[in-house]
């Protein structure tokens, strides 16, 4: 979810330099009301949610930390209701979601266990909430601001599913995000779903077996990102292009594969009186994602096109109050979906 992005934003700086091994504890609190509108065949919904997490780590040196992290939710409405609404949660329950070592020997960068996804991916392929059960690395290569990632993960968070999700990345940063800055990401994903429940299929095609319905399309992705970060006087913006196109698509579905995401950010959260706004643009085609994996801010998974906007304001330290709307099209259909949430958000 969008609070999340700034809940994070800190989250890929996972070593700090220290003088000696001690416990770091950190907790952060979601307070969400949702409404969407203009549904279809339902009457609108209204809704509200509350979810806290708490992490507890042991880091041993700036090269070594090994944590976990709890959470829990209590929502309005009722888990049976999760798979009909698309969501990538429980509405009501407690889980112990992460459970990690990351060691850093030399230009290498490894991470087991159960982590968030440490490879550079926007929420239209890869939603934050979900976690990667497996293990990654990086290794900063002997040349000017490259990284060569990759990460192997199994039955990440979904109803016991056995999926296997593989992906291998290169990434090149280069300069100062106080000056200009510029980063740029491409990878290739393959996504082989096992045991995965019929509700997660939701927008993507599919067809009946015996035992129920199965994808149409593989999902063998390839993903471009480029992000650009730089002032505008005090503010802090970030403009981020991302595309992709599933090569797995076939019969129905060849040709449905592309998807674009376009969005720009403009301040920051965290300092009291601070304030940060984002526009986001998507158009994402039938069988380009995988749609039990990407985000649920949106009502649709795939098969859409939309707009995101949100207006945040700090009102204390790392606490901040979020207004967001979304706008969203299947591209079969001529009417258009609401959904407006506000949260009040205490980060890590």
């Amino acid at each position: 979810m969008a609070q999340r992005t700034a809940r994070a934003q800190g989250e890929t700086e996972y070593f700090e330099e220290r003088q000696k091994p001690h416990l770091e504890f950190q907790w952060d609190f979601l307070a969400r009301y949702d409404r969407i509108e203009k549904l279809v065949f339902r009457p609108d919904i209204h809704r509200g949610r509350f979810e806290l997490r708490t992490e507890l780590d042991w880091v041993f040196s700036d090269r070594l930390r090994v944590g976990a992290r709890a959470i829990g939710d209590l929502g309005t409405d009722r888990n049976s209701d999760n798979a009909r609404n698309f969501d990538n949660y429980r509405t009501t329950g407690s889980t112990l979601e992460r459970w990690f070592v990351e060691a850093r020997p030399g230009p290498l960068d490894i991470r087991l266990g159960s982590f968030g996804m440490p490879l550079v991916a926007t929420e239209m392929l890869w939603d934050r909430d979900i976690q990667s059960l497996g293990a990654a690395a990086a290794w900063q290569l002997p040349v000017g601001g490259l990284i060569l990632a990759a990460g192997a993960f199994r039955g990440p968070q979904r109803d016991r599913d056995r999926t296997r999700v593989e992906a291998g990345q290169l990434v090149w940063r280069r300069g100062d995000p106080a000056s200009f800055a510029i980063e740029a990401a491409g990878s290739f994903w393959s996504f082989e779903p096992d045991r995965l429940r019929p509700a997660y299929i939701r927008q993507n095609y599919s067809r009946s077996v015996i035992g129920g319905p199965v994808f149409v399309s593989r999902f063998r992705i390839a993903d471009a990102i480029v992000r650009l970060r730089f002032p505008l006087g005090a503010i802090p913006l970030m403009v981020s292009l991302d595309g992709l196109e599933n090569f797995g698509s076939r019969g129905e579905a060849r040709g449905d594969d592309k998807a674009f995401e376009g969005s720009i950010t403009a301040g920051d959260v965290g300092t009291p009186g601070r304030l940060r706004g984002f526009y986001t643009y998507q158009y994402v085609q039938r069988d380009a994602v995988m749609g039990a994996y990407n985000t649920d801010d949106w009502w649709f998974h795939s098969w859409y096109r939309g707009h995101r906007v949100a207006l945040a304001i700090t009102v204390a330290p790392r606490i901040f109050v979020q207004g967001a709307a979304v706008f969203q099209q299947r591209l079969d259909r001529s009417t258009w979906l609401n959904r407006f949430t506000v949260d009040l958000v205490k980060m890590f």
